[in-house]
């Protein structure tokens, strides 16, 4: 656990898993999540998108909760209150600068972890300036934690996000320590470490938690992807093994029993001219008999080459079962179906198997 933990910290893109799956179409956890996303069509930018809503839903809050927060000050920092509203509304400028950036810039599509990150870290920055000079820093102490767990819980990033902003809010509160004319006194200084320690251990702990889930599921989908993109292929595959003959490459029987009840059908309803040219190879027998049932295969791909060669695009043409082969022309009439087929006899004479003597 404690590796995963540390290996999620150090490369906060990577879920590591202790037993990769190698297996063809199965993804493996030490993958990096933007890897696999590009993987699945949109998904990607699905979850660009999420991150940017995430992002402009937090940032909005702080933006209007940091001012809001004055009247916490008059209630309990009165002699503070008017310094406070004016470094409040200064640390707006940047807030709003990022994003307006996030909704309205390219850059808001491309890094909405890392403007997020912004708006979280002048707030921290704000925040731990006002708890070392405050009277009573237990008030500031709850908004210091506040933007730590949001981060942890709601920002959509990978978990490095959050430790870096964890890291920021303890430098801001190390800075503004040192800078402070009376700094915190020992017992409200041990409050501050003691409430900003926990909210970073949980926030982190439940941003990798989140984290670990979310790339749980993108796993699944990819692999649901994957697996249904191997269906389709196994479908098509199937469909073209239904009609085609697996020797020849041409129609098989199944579809051209189909193919000629349709276009039947569609010639009688317009009045259209429909012709069949029927191939029935000679002597088939004696090829088989003297090269085998290699050299008869390789006779009967070498006219269904010609065939196909030499028909029009919109025509059929199909093995029927042993040496027949047939032709399906819509649109021909008597003459041009016999002039195709007397045609393709001349050719296909000219055609003899390897090794063989001159045609006959």
């Amino acid at each position: 656990m404690s590796q995963r933990l540390v290996a999620v910290l150090r490369r906060g893109d990577v879920l590591p898993s202790p037993a990769p799956v190698a297996a063809e179409g199965r993804p493996s956890r030490g993958r990096a999540a933007a890897e696999l996303a590009g993987e699945v069509p949109g998904l990607a930018e699905e979850r660009i998108e999420r991150a940017r809503t995430a992002g402009l839903l937090v940032g909005w809050v702080a933006v209007v909760t940091v001012p809001l927060w004055s009247v916490v000050d008059l209630a309990t920092e009165s002699s503070n209150a008017a310094t406070f509203l004016a470094v409040r509304l200064l640390c707006e400028i940047p807030m709003l600068l990022a994003l307006v950036a996030l909704g309205r810039l390219p850059l808001g599509r491309r890094r909405p972890e890392l403007l997020t990150f912004l708006v979280l870290a002048v707030v921290q920055a704000e925040v731990a300036w006002m708890v070392t000079r405050s009277e009573d820093p237990r008030y500031h102490l709850l908004g210091f934690t506040l933007a730590i767990y949001g981060s942890g819980c709601v920002m959509v990033a990978r978990p490095r996000w959050t430790v870096a902003l964890v890291a920021v809010s303890w430098a801001a509160l190390g800075l503004a320590s040192v800078t402070a004319e009376d700094g915190l006194p020992p017992g409200d200084l041990l409050a501050v470490t003691v409430y900003l320690a926990t909210a970073s251990v949980i926030a982190v702990l439940a941003h990798l938690r989140r984290y670990a889930l979310d790339t749980r599921e993108l796993h699944t989908r990819v692999r649901l992807e994957r697996e249904q993109q191997r269906t389709g292929v196994l479908l098509a595959q199937l469909e073209r093994l239904s009609h085609e003959d697996p020797l020849t490459g041409l129609a098989n029987r199944r579809r051209w029993d189909a193919e000629l009840a349709e276009l039947c059908t569609r010639a009688r309803q317009r009045g259209n001219v429909l012709s069949v040219v029927l191939v029935d190879l000679d002597h088939f027998k004696d090829v088989n008999d003297r090269y085998g049932h290699g050299g008869g295969d390789d006779a009967l791909r070498a006219v269904a080459g010609l065939l196909s060669a030499r028909v029009r695009g919109g025509d059929l043409v199909a093995r029927l079962g042993g040496d027949e082969l047939a032709v399906l022309m819509p649109g021909a009439d008597e003459e041009r179906a016999t002039a195709v087929a007397e045609h393709l006899r001349r050719e296909a004479r000219l055609l003899r198997p390897p090794d063989s003597g001159p045609p006959s």
